[in-house]
């Protein structure tokens, strides 16, 4: 089935072929979500009210307090080990472990109106190293959730709409990202990325968004029209290590529509079809002039099914195809299982599909990937996390054949001294093993930090 994939005419120059595989002898995973820059300083103390509230209302839309508005400043002091800033192998001469202090303002604002609902993140943070000081950066890590229901049902009483925007800045690509514990992978609270899917290069700035607009129209009291559109850009800045390599920026679109609809008090089916299309262009860094920009589009469809297991646990599984311009075909297919109790908190879930790869710009890769995340709140005051995924990609022959298998795992234990101080350890591990054009090559890195956070609520 993979194999069929390969059948695409050919887009790129053997020289960017030779180029691009330089980039792919020294790829990783991470779950760059909120990645050790903020992960450890993004929880709310469960001693205010809005900590101790649920993280999604019923519908798996993201909690924004119950005040009128909220304006939630923080600050946070972060140090860690790492043993590989570069994410690479070993190399003589390089000095991959340091010692890194991060310093990360936020401000929370909530607001629940009369027209809208809602919140804004914003965060930076500066990061700083004892060993490789050429390596210290700036960077950012935003997101915003707007849910104008109270709207649009001023005009059209039987509909939703649902704006949300992620946007970063930062020296290394999006991994994979893990829903947040407790909701279905589709759910509004997880904000979507098209870069996600496992794959990164090492210390390469680069600023990526995603826009997504979700809207729905109560066609009968269980049968639902469900429409999406999500506009995503990755753009590339310089590279740490190599400057050399050529790098694409790329743009995706991607609109789907559906009908779901509840047949019993238990389950609901869902129908949707998807276009989507990825736009790669050399970009502004790229020195070389054979760098040729390229397109890939593909139209799936998919059936789905969901259904409450218990009064805490419910599950999620789908499928379809995925046709692939100009007519490869293969499939989609995605299971989830969640669990959401006072106490834990929890999703597994499964997807499977195709996405151009970043290396051989715009050639399809096969990619399956598995995401864990849980929450087990040891008392009041004390909680601890855990995140876990898997990734394997692969496709292509030749001198194009392309896979990989990527490892992430974390652990985070938090403690709320008081409503405005709170402190947390983290613990990483990661691996990378990766093949490309018959040279194979793997890496791994594991980080141990400690932050302490101050948040005015």
């Amino acid at each position: 089935m993979v194999s069929q994939l390969w059948c695409l005419k050919s887009v790129i120059r053997s020289s960017v072929l030779l180029t691009s595989a330089l980039v792919f002898l020294v790829l990783g995973i991470s779950n760059m979500a909120h990645a050790q820059y903020v992960r450890s300083c993004g929880k709310v103390s469960p001693l205010t009210p809005q900590g101790a509230a649920p993280q999604t209302d019923t519908l798996g839309r993201p909690y924004t307090g119950k005040a009128y508005f909220e304006f939630i400043p923080s600050l946070c002091v972060s140090e860690r080990y790492d043993s590989n800033v570069f994410y690479a192998p070993p190399t003589p001469g390089l000095q991959r472990d340091d010692f890194v202090t991060d310093v990360n303002p936020q401000i929370r604002v909530n607001h629940n109106g009369e027209y809208v609902t809602g919140y804004l993140d914003i965060g930076g943070f500066y990061e700083t190293y004892v060993r490789n000081p050429d390596l210290n950066f700036f960077g950012t890590a935003n997101s915003l959730y707007l849910n104008l229901d109270n709207s649009i049902k001023r005009l059209l009483p039987n509909a939703s709409f649902i704006v949300t925007d992620s946007m970063r800045y930062t020296p290394t690509p999006p991994g994979f990202i893990n829903p947040i514990a407790g909701t279905n992978p589709s759910s509004p609270a997880n904000i979507q990325n098209s870069y996600a899917q496992g794959l990164l290069s090492y210390r390469t700035n680069n600023l990526t968004n995603s826009l997504n607009v979700l809207g729905s129209y109560n066609l009968t009291p269980n049968t639902s029209l469900n429409a999406s559109y999500t506009n995503s850009f990755l753009k590339f800045g310089s590279s740490t290590l190599n400057p050399g390599i050529v790098l694409f920026d790329s743009t995706t679109h991607v609109g789907t529509m559906g009908v779901k609809t509840q047949v019993t008090p238990l389950d609901t089916m869902m129908v949707s079809y998807s276009h989507t299309e990825y736009e790669f262009n050399p970009s502004t860094s790229t020195v070389s002039t054979s760098a040729e920009s390229s397109n890939f589009r593909s139209d799936s469809a998919t059936l789905g099914w969901m259904r409450i297991l218990t009064p805490y646990l419910s599950t999620q599984v789908g499928g379809g195809l995925i046709v692939i311009d100009p007519g490869i075909t293969t499939y989609a297919l995605n299971a989830s299982l969640t669990l959401n109790t006072p106490s834990n908190v929890a999703t597994i879930s499964y997807a499977r599909s195709a996405q151009p790869g970043f290396i051989g710009v715009g050639v399809p890769v096969i990619s399956d990937i598995v995401s864990l995340t849980a929450i087990q709140k040891l008392a009041l005051q004390w909680e601890l996390d855990e995140t876990a995924g898997y990734s394997h990609a692969s496709g292509g022959e030749g001198p194009t054949a392309i896979r990989f298998d990527s490892y992430f795992a974390a652990v985070d234990l938090y403690y709320w001294i008081t409503k405005v101080w709170s402190t947390a350890l983290s613990v990483d591990y990661m691996r990378f093993d990766q093949e490309f054009s018959g040279t194979k090559g793997n890496f791994d890195r594991y980080t141990v930090g400690l932050s302490l956070k101050a948040t005015l609520n």
